[in-house]
């Protein structure tokens, strides 16, 4: 590949993950939570302890705050701001990826890696979303990569002891992004990977020099946040991460052992369409292939990261990331195998397939739809107003579903390739675009609760209710609002003695509005509790958000 073509695709990718970044609402519950916390380190000017409302909020630690704030502070508090560190280290990631395939490998198996991973559904999915996954695999990645090109240099000459130094620097990064999975992630597969190799002295002589620079770099915040609030470390070491992992009654997310395995299959997609011609590309000679210690590493990255996430009781999708960058090699190196072996018969008959189930697809979004305007069927996956996003929809797949066809009459292989991932591109760029509407009233609060900005003002009391309580803080640039009935995910914070009072039960709301001196707003998602409020018949409960003004005498 030339430098000109290898440009124009790193533009194709930086607009895919950047330049789609604000055409979604933020999304609940992930989204306005850290952005709102991004907001308070900047309000407060207080980087050292997160906070959600103005409570101490110590589920995280605070990197990927800081990677928000300075967002927050470069473009805005908007959602383009407040994705823009997850979608940037996404690409960040998979240029480290590409690096480090090159070192190993030729040029086309580092393009294809870098490829596979940035169109891999969930590293698209998670990487131009809010959340802090996405931060702490990138400083992952980079530890494991650093890592391994210490370990493949003989001599300890000034190159490995450098990389060693950048292994400790990445994973103190992702210390202080997520805790101590920094550690058990990247030291599992390091030791199984050494064992492996027979190279169990290197367990000895390698680990200190990260290990150094890891202290170093996570010391002083460590140090700063014992120093403003001594519990922080109890709270998140023994609550977020002994009695999350084994499952006692504050477990959260509790799932099966099997549950991250349709995760991996599904979140692979597209390439895992491809499976045959990757399986094939392994071919009888895997074990050989296998010898190669970056296979092996690669293997080690995938199992090892999985069977942690497997043990553990509680489980989100986002929490699998990890082994993505794994997944990418192997299935990179499938492929390659596969290209070179120059049979490609069941490529395009795989090709062939996509194509018809595509076309099958559009045909029944499409019906659907016109069955649904005709009041034939009493749902389709868009309203009556959404026809625009149907039409990009059916546009996006039928774009791919050309680009297979085309595909099948190439001869080139790898221009093949290109035709399967361009469609792939297409098709994630038009997500951005055709999120059906009632998924954005459930999960897209903070429109509906900016049409009620001209009744609040500083002097307004604002009660809401768990489930908004960040999309509130958000919409209304307020760090004091009162929760109502449960206090959710800031009932650590609720409970000190300083913040007790601003949890509020019925009886206690029902003494703020008897006679209040400022006029009150309760905001809730609950159809059930806002029935115990007086008078609820008069407040506004449109797209399952409920406002409910009480105005002082």
């Amino acid at each position: 590949m030339n430098k000109k073509a290898f440009v124009i695709l790193a533009g194709l990718f930086a607009l895919l993950y950047l330049g789609t970044l604000s055409f979604r609402p933020l999304y609940t519950p992930d989204e306005p939570r850290y952005a709102e916390i991004a907001r308070e380190l900047i309000i407060h000017n207080d980087w050292v302890v997160p906070k959600l409302n103005n409570l101490a909020y110590f589920e995280k630690p605070v990197m990927g705050h800081w990677l928000n704030a300075l967002s927050l502070k470069a473009f805005g508090k908007n959602a383009f701001a407040v994705r823009f560190s997850s979608a940037l280290l996404a690409l960040c990631t998979a240029l480290m990826l590409g690096w480090f395939i090159r070192r190993f490998a030729d040029r086309r198996l580092a393009f294809m890696t870098a490829t596979i991973y940035l169109t891999s559904g969930l590293v698209f999915g998670v990487g131009t979303y809010a959340v802090l996954d996405t931060p702490l695999n990138f400083f992952l990645t980079g530890t494991l990569i650093a890592f391994f090109c210490a370990s493949e240099r003989e001599k300890w000459d000034h190159a490995k002891i450098g990389y060693l130094m950048a292994a400790g620097a990445f994973c103190g990064g992702a210390f202080l992004t997520k805790g101590f999975l920094a550690f058990a992630f990247p030291g599992s597969v390091i030791l199984v990977f050494l064992l492996w190799q027979k190279r169990w002295k290197s367990i000895f002589s390698l680990p200190w020099i990260p290990l150094v620079m890891v202290l170093l770099t996570i010391a002083p915040w460590v140090t700063m946040v014992h120093l403003r609030d001594g519990d922080f470390w109890h709270y998140f070491f023994w609550v977020e991460h002994i009695e999350r992992f084994f499952g006692n009654k504050s477990s959260q997310h509790p799932q099966g052992w099997w549950f991250f395995i349709p995760v991996i299959i599904a979140g692979s997609l597209p390439w895992m369409f491809l499976l045959p011609q990757i399986i094939k590309g392994y071919g009888s000679k895997y074990k050989d292939f296998f010898k190669k210690p970056l296979l092996r590493y690669a293997a080690c990255w995938i199992v090892f990261p999985f069977l942690l996430c497997s043990a553990s009781s509680g489980k989100l999708i986002t929490y699998i990331l990890p082994c993505f960058p794994g997944i990418a090699i192997l299935i990179a190196f499938g492929l390659n195998e596969y290209i070179k072996a120059g049979k490609f018969k069941d490529f395009d008959l795989t090709l062939k397939i996509l194509y018809k189930a595509l076309c099958i697809a559009v045909t029944a979004v499409a019906a659907a739809q016109i069955l649904f305007s005709q009041n034939i069927i009493k749902r389709g996956l868009y309203g009556a107003d959404e026809t625009y996003k149907w039409a990009i929809a059916a546009t996006a797949l039928l774009i791919w579903a050309v680009l297979l066809q085309t595909a099948v009459k190439r001869k080139d292989a790898y221009m093949k390739f290109g035709h399967f991932a361009f469609g792939a591109v297409i098709v994630m760029f038009a997500f951005h675009l055709v999120v059906p509407g009632f998924i954005e009233i459930k999960k897209a609060p903070i429109a509906q609760l900016e049409k009620f900005k001209d009744k609040v003002n500083d002097k307004t009391v604002l009660v809401s209710y768990k489930n908004l309580i960040s999309s509130v803080c958000w919409a209304f640039k307020r760090d004091d609002v009162y929760l109502y009935h449960k206090a959710g995910e800031l009932t650590y914070g609720l409970k000190r003695k300083d913040s007790t009072h601003r949890l509020l039960k019925k009886e206690d709301f029902l003494k703020m509005i008897t006679n209040p001196t400022k006029n009150v707003i309760i905001i809730m998602d609950s159809n059930k509790h806002r029935k115990t409020l007086p008078d609820f018949e008069s407040g506004v409960w449109e797209n399952k958000v409920f406002v409910k003004e009480y105005k002082k005498k």
